[in-house]
């Protein structure tokens, strides 16, 4: 399927003058008429098939053999766009099949001719009658066709007697150099290709501003949370006048009097927005995230914190719950991580980034945690009240959920609690693929990550691997060595971190003995042809 250019002239005509006899005089070069470009999906990959499949249809050198090749691909565009194919490539499809089994000499094609006289003629009328309802000589003649072709019809499809198959071949070659100069050279002349990566639909430039809008009076509002201005009177002082002007319009609709009202006002917009888009759009999650990084106060808050990472945590709880209740947690946790080692970003929003991938990470060691301790008391007894850990979203926790955040090993002061999503309840690991990924873009940036993902490896590291390789996480490359030798010595021991977990990955065997079965646990099965073990591809 492409996307092309489809170029529709819309030069007006002009009727000839009329009164005195004009003198002779040089007529102006006339300038080019005015030519609108519209886009369209068509069946066809780019103008290369489809010229070349009139080239099968129409082309000098067309034999039996071409009109089969065109047949098929028609074929196939009609799979790629259903009854959104064009009605004229149909039209063709029929006569030229009926034209092939007269050259076959089939001993029907009397019928055949006049079935596909019959179809030709309909689908073309699908055009017209789909605007509105005319006769089929109206219809005939706003299309172009002499109006015999409609009486022909009439005797294909009702008449007790059917045509000569001589006045039916002579038709059907009529009506196939009808379509070539209607539709199939028009088209040819004056499509182009459009590269579909380009596009951007008007529901998603609609949604991206939506989300845009709001996740700027939540940045702005955040600001002005964390520093002290609750009130409108507070805000008005630290803010400029269009910034200010912007949350007091928003807080004004909302009927928020408070920089906590107006930031929970705008995560109930959040969440109602993206539940109405959700089921439409395709590429939601991607766009979400990128304007989730464009808050510029949000992504480096972490970096200014002093006695106050409390207050930060608190105040963006909220966000990082909605988060998780929309099943965005790893998109955004993977957008952060991919943000901190891209070397063509600000080193300021590359240590935002990091900051809060290390949140998450904590966070997702929690619940890992939390999980573990919950299973091993239920192995204990049976009878234990079940644990649903998507609650953590709310504020409404049980009494079995607070005892395990308890014993969790975690500042809960300091630390994102976000919970599963609902509808996919699953624990946050990381495969030692990933790991060795993260090892590639080792920097003093991505280390505090890299450290956070160890002890959720899968399959986990030994005690003294993941002690050994914390230690390199943790040393401060800075302090080490120079600016000027920073890169080299930096690449030094990214190889060595490579080294390292590669030897580390071949530590444990992928695959666990149970007598004459073996237990898998790392076959990509989403990926394997259906019916091929991933082993004997």
């Amino acid at each position: 399927m492409v996307v092309a250019k489809k170029e529709k002239s819309e030069a007006k005509k002009k009727s000839p003058g009329k009164g005195k006899p004009e003198k002779a005089k040089v007529v102006p070069v006339t300038p080019p008429p005015n030519v609108k470009q519209r886009t369209v999906v068509t069946p066809w990959r780019d103008t290369l098939e489809f010229n070349t499949t009139y080239k099968w249809l129409f082309g000098k050198s067309n034999t039996p053999a071409t009109w089969r090749q065109a047949l098929s691909k028609i074929r196939i565009w009609c799979l790629r766009r259903g009854n959104l194919c064009p009605a004229a490539v149909l039209a063709t499809s029929v006569l030229v099949q009926a034209q092939l089994e007269d050259k076959e000499g089939s001993a029907k094609i009397q019928d055949t001719y006049a079935s596909a006289f019959t179809r030709f003629y309909n689908f073309m009328s699908s055009i017209i009658q789909g605007h509105n309802m005319t006769s089929m000589y109206e219809t005939a003649k706003e299309l172009g066709l002499q109006s015999f072709i409609v009486d022909l019809r009439h005797l294909c499809a009702h008449g007790q007697e059917l045509p000569p198959v001589e006045v039916l071949r002579n038709t059907s070659l009529h009506c196939l150099e009808w379509l070539r100069n209607y539709y199939w050279l028009p088209h040819m002349e004056t499509m182009s290709n459009l590269d579909a990566g380009k596009l951007h639909r008007k529901d998603k430039l609609k949604f991206e501003k939506a989300v845009t809008d709001l996740l700027e009076i939540y940045d702005l509002t955040l600001e002005c949370h964390i520093k002290g201005a609750e009130k409108l009177k507070a805000i008005s002082k630290l803010k400029s006048s269009v910034e200010f002007n912007k949350i007091r319009v928003y807080s004004s609709r909302k009927k928020a009097k408070t920089s906590k009202e107006i930031l929970s006002a705008v995560l109930g917009d959040l969440s109602a927005l993206v539940k109405k888009e959700s089921s439409s759009m395709k590429d939601l999650l991607d766009i979400y995230t990128k304007c989730l990084l464009k808050m510029e106060y949000f992504l480096g808050v972490g970096l200014q914190i002093d006695d106050d990472e409390d207050a930060i945590i608190a105040a963006t709880q909220g966000l990082f719950r909605l988060l998780a209740v929309q099943g965005y947690t790893e998109k955004v946790f993977l957008a952060l991580v991919q943000l901190a080692e891209n070397q063509n970003e600000s080193d300021q929003r590359r240590l935002g980034a990091s900051y809060w991938a290390k949140k998450m990470l904590e966070t997702f060691g929690m619940l890992f945690r939390m999980k573990r301790m919950y299973k091993a008391e239920l192995d204990l007894n049976d009878k234990l009240k079940p644990a649903v850990f998507a609650t953590l979203n709310t504020d409404q926790i049980s009494k079995t959920m607070r005892s395990l955040l308890v014993h969790s090993n975690a500042d809960l002061s300091v630390t994102l609690i976000f919970g599963d999503n609902p509808k996919k309840s699953r624990s946050l690991v990381f495969d030692r693929d990933f790991i060795k990924q993260r090892v590639a873009a080792f920097s003093n940036f991505s280390a505090p990550i890299l450290k956070g993902l160890i002890p959720l490896a899968d399959p986990p590291y030994t005690k003294t691997q993941a002690e050994d390789l914390t230690k390199l996480c943790d040393a401060p490359l800075e302090e080490f060595y120079g600016e000027e030798a920073m890169e080299e010595e930096e690449s030094n021991n990214q190889d060595y971190l490579e080294q390292f977990l590669g030897q580390a990955a071949q530590g444990k065997e992928h695959t666990s003995e149970w007598g004459v079965w073996k237990l898998d646990k790392h076959t990509d099965w989403p990926k394997c042809a259906l019916g091929v073990l991933p082993w004997v591809q």
